[in-house]
């Protein structure tokens, strides 16, 4: 497990303890999120590996939030406040993982195969546009959002020319989309991701969500035959998010399931999320504490795609770094 991201919260002068998603069998490194200053064992931190736990004492050198700073904070992005912990781990992840969808996108498939020169649009909201990844906000260690993350996977792994175009846009939901449809197609993607969801589920069912990607993707192929796409079930939003309906994650994931095809592959990071936050307290993968993820959110978003092109590691929460 890379960087881990995990968060103190505890009253001045009190310990304080964050999970960890395996239990750890040796600790390789404890950085702050600029991972910049180095943490050591016994002095400013221990660990419960049953538990699966990292435990702060009151005199440590890590970064601790009180209850209160935590509720005042109502949004603000919380990258300075994570812990990133480097380990290895003899347990398996039982959880759900992510499979490949390169057998939906055989266009894509091939041009990566050969290493032909690739074009991705990216359409989607905030998260999309970068919310909350340190690169995003000029932060160290200046981790890109998932977008290029991507990009960057798939000139890593394949050896082709990847270009990558970010038309998403923060507040924007699948409706918004539909009128942006002249810059994709003017792109002349060979791929197009697709992820919506977060500000969708404040008015809108999984049927009118999913029309309404549907149209998306029908209008851009009117222009654009040979696209191919990936839609991107969302993240879930913090139990304390209380502007959205939270159910509705769960059917978007469904709906965005049934209109898989060829052409059409699904990134489920719906449900992988679900299974992290069961083992994990959501703050710790979140950014603003809301409904933006933070370095390590990114880099599991950018994973799953990745796996959904056929083309990332074996995907279990702990390789996520």
């Amino acid at each position: 497990m890379h960087h881990e991201s995990v968060m103190f919260v505890a009253a001045a002068g009190t310990a304080a303890h964050a999970n960890l998603l395996f239990r750890p069998d040796k600790i390789l490194a404890v950085y702050d999120a600029s991972q910049v200053i180095s943490y050591d064992e016994g002095a400013d931190y221990q660990i419960d590996s049953e538990a699966r736990r990292i435990i702060r004492p009151p005199w440590s050198r890590m970064t601790s939030v009180s209850p209160q700073t935590m509720r005042a904070a109502d949004g603000a992005v919380r990258h300075n406040w994570m812990v990133g912990v480097t380990y290895t781990h003899d347990d398996r992840w039982q959880g759900f993982v992510p499979r490949s969808g390169a057998a939906q996108l055989p266009r894509v498939t091939r041009r990566l195969e050969r290493c032909d020169p690739l074009t991705i649009c990216l359409t989607g909201d905030s998260i999309s546009q970068g919310y909350d990844a340190s690169g995003f906000h000029h932060l160290r260690p200046d981790q890109p959002p998932f977008g290029p993350l991507v990009a960057a996977g798939l000139r890593e792994r394949s050896g082709a020319n990847i270009q990558l175009h970010n038309f998403a846009t923060a507040g924007w939901t699948t409706e918004d989309a539909l009128w942006d449809t002249e810059r994709i197609t003017l792109a002349k993607p060979d791929l197009v991701i697709v992820a919506f969801g977060m500000n969708d589920a404040s008015y809108a069912g999984a049927d009118e969500y999913t029309a309404s990607v549907s149209s998306l993707l029908t209008r851009i192929r009117a222009d654009v035959p040979h696209a191919e796409f990936v839609v991107v079930s969302p993240m879930l939003p913090t139990p304390q998010c209380d502007w959205l309906v939270h159910s509705r994650f769960g059917e978007y994931r469904d709906a965005l399931a049934a209109l898989t095809c060829e052409g059409v592959a699904l990134a489920d990071v719906t449900t992988l999320w679900t299974h992290l936050v069961a083992r994990k307290d959501p703050h710790h993968l979140s950014g603003n504490g809301s409904n933006h993820p933070n370095d390590f959110g990114h880099r599991i978003y950018a994973q799953t795609i990745l796996t959904a092109l056929g083309y990332g590691l074996p995907v279990r929460p702990h390789e996520a770094g």
